[in-house]
């Protein structure tokens, strides 16, 4: 599916599934299409973030981006997620009420979970019907727009604003739809978009040619952002360290996220060196096991931190693992004047 391995019976096996998977797609926009299913509609905005491939494209990030400056513009945003990965998918369950937590990550998922340590004010449901999720929402916190966690896809829900994300590290991987490629829709489906942001952009010409492709599929706006470090917390006390002590430092990086290289190349950009990656799955469940070989390997090779993501030290957290930091990021657009005010005025 990304295009590491090849194979002369899985490329035109998958490929075939592909197809099917493809066939399902458009059957199923069809019927959106032509009314023979009904679109749900909530009666305030709602704005969607969601991509056209699996995973790791900086969702997390961008909906603590938006949810937060809605918030500090006046409004009272909920944010509406499945919750991915969760013990129970199809329950509806309050991960934060907007004053504390309320679950963990194995019963909130855990990027709903992140989503809500780092927005106090704003509160987080997670449920398979995000519509009734969001109904339900509303009426409780009586908020006032609701920020649809990876909602492209999900057309049954009206929405006000359809924001696509695209990495720009690896933008439409080989190009082929699931289980061939990364690919969840056709790139035709960008034409829904209403706004695309082009995530963890680098250089400029290269933001500029993926633009340029973009562009040629759809008339939305396009912007370009950047995932911006923090700091450095230890996942038991919560205590910082500045960005200054990765410099010239030797680490492990550990994760369980959909593209572990951009996170490794993240460290390296910071001056770390790179002693040791362990990775796992995306959302996997770490066990106290699993840090058997990541200690003793700090010890032999005298590293001076073990360092993991934000979403993975959520699922670490009830383990108390020791000596475990991880890279706090915020999201930060470039073209911010505009784009804020796009988001602003979709949620009035």
């Amino acid at each position: 599916m990304y295009g590491r391995k090849k194979s002369f019976f899985w490329g035109p096996a998958l490929s075939a599934l592909s197809w099917v998977y493809g066939a399902a797609v458009r059957i199923r926009r069809m019927l959106f299409t032509l009314h023979l299913i009904k679109r749900e509609e909530l009666a305030c905005s709602v704005i969607s973030v969601g991509n056209l491939t699996l995973g790791g494209t900086g969702k997390t990030p961008t909906v603590i981006h938006i949810a937060g400056l809605l918030l500090r513009k006046g409004k009272h945003p909920v944010v509406v997620s499945r919750g991915y990965g969760r013990e129970n998918e199809s329950e509806m369950l309050v991960v934060s009420d907007g004053q504390s937590m309320l679950v963990d990550s194995q019963n909130g998922g855990d990027e709903p979970v992140l989503i809500g340590s780092k927005l106090p004010g704003v509160p987080v449901v997670v449920g398979s019907k995000r519509f009734q999720a969001a109904q339900d929402a509303l009426h409780r916190f009586h908020s006032d727009v609701v920020v649809l966690d990876d909602g492209f896809q999900h057309i049954q829900l009206k929405r006000t604003l359809d924001i696509v994300l695209v990495d720009a590290g690896d933008p439409f991987g080989n190009g082929k739809l699931f289980p061939a490629g990364i690919l969840r829709e056709p790139l035709t489906a960008l034409k829904r978009a209403h706004a695309v942001l082009i995530t963890k952009a680098g250089l400029p010409e290269d933001a500029a040619r993926l633009k340029k492709i973009i562009g040629e599929k759809t008339r939305a706006r396009i912007f370009t952002s950047r995932l911006v470090p923090l700091d450095v917390v230890d996942c038991c006390s919560g205590t910082s360290r500045p960005l200054s002590s990765l410099q010239g430092a030797s680490v492990i990086a550990l994760s369980g996220i959909a593209r572990p290289a951009s996170f490794t190349s993240l460290l390296k950009s910071l001056g770390a060196g790179i002693a040791a990656e362990y990775i796992y799955p995306d959302h996997y469940a770490f066990q106290k096991s699993d840090f058997e070989a990541v200690y003793k390997k700090a010890i032999d090779a005298k590293v001076d931190m073990i360092i993991t993501t934000e979403k993975d030290a959520v699922r670490l957290k009830h383990l108390k693992p020791e000596g475990i930091y991880a890279l706090r990021v915020e999201l930060t657009v470039d073209e911010r004047e505009e784009w804020e005010k796009v988001i602003v005025a979709q949620s009035a």
